[in-house]
């Protein structure tokens, strides 16, 4: 585009030029027939450097009807300087630059619209974490000190402390019932460790460690809470 901005502020001046050249025309002699040199650079096939620049996004449409009205103004101007060989000449060669800067908008690729930046994705949601069993050695450690107290209220206190912060299997929870030695205690005990029983599907397993009826419909009720 850079090749495209040179050739447009120099055809421009171009009329004014041939303007200029035919008042001198008539006062002295022609100079001689001398091609200006090309801007600097290595020219190219058009008289204007190799420009590999930032590309520019321009209106194709717009730029070429600049580029046509140019090309008449240079036409009218060679009909002015047909008597100035050397203008004459410049202004063919301007013309050839221009069409060549035509040729070029208007095979040029189109240019690739910049897709719009899409808000980052928020990070994924930590998933909460899964309870687990208490550990074979924690739950020894539990039978342990419910089998060091006397009472059934003092072993059912060491167990509630303990199921405040660890879950339960329905084996888990066999082994601690046989360690109380009534059924109001082991009921009791179920309650406590309901919430945190884990494989509530096997909790049928339970009924087992009741012997009379009336203490496993009590055992059926604390089940069926939520």
């Amino acid at each position: 585009m850079r090749a495209v901005l040179i050739a447009v502020a120099t055809l421009l001046s171009v009329p004014a030029l041939a303007q200029n050249k035919s008042t001198e025309a008539k006062a002295a002699p022609p100079p001689a027939q001398v091609r200006p040199p090309p801007p600097n650079g290595n020219p190219g096939t058009t008289g204007f450097p190799d420009t590999a620049g930032t590309p520019v996004v321009v209106e194709r449409d717009a730029l070429l009807l600049q580029l046509a009205n140019i090309n008449e103004k240079l036409a009218t101007a060679a009909g002015r300087a047909k008597k100035d060989r050397q203008l004459q000449q410049m202004i063919d060669s301007a013309r050839a630059d221009l069409k060549e800067v035509g040729r070029q908008v208007t095979n040029a690729p189109l240019a690739q619209r910049p897709e719009p930046s899409r808000p980052p994705q928020p990070p994924p949601q930590p998933q909460p974490p899964t309870a687990q069993p208490i550990t074979d050695a924690m739950l020894r450690s539990l039978v342990a000190a419910i089998r060091n107290e006397p009472f059934g209220d003092d072993q059912l206190a060491v167990l509630e402390e303990a199921a405040s912060t660890q879950y339960f299997l329905v084996s888990q929870t066999q082994d601690i019932l046989r360690h109380f030695n009534f059924s109001k205690d082991k009921l009791k005990a179920l309650r406590l460790i309901r919430p945190h029983l884990l494989d509530m599907e096997n909790s049928f397993k339970l009924y087992e460690s009741f012997q009379y009826s009336n203490d496993k419909d009590e055992l059926r009720r604390i089940l069926a809470a939520q």
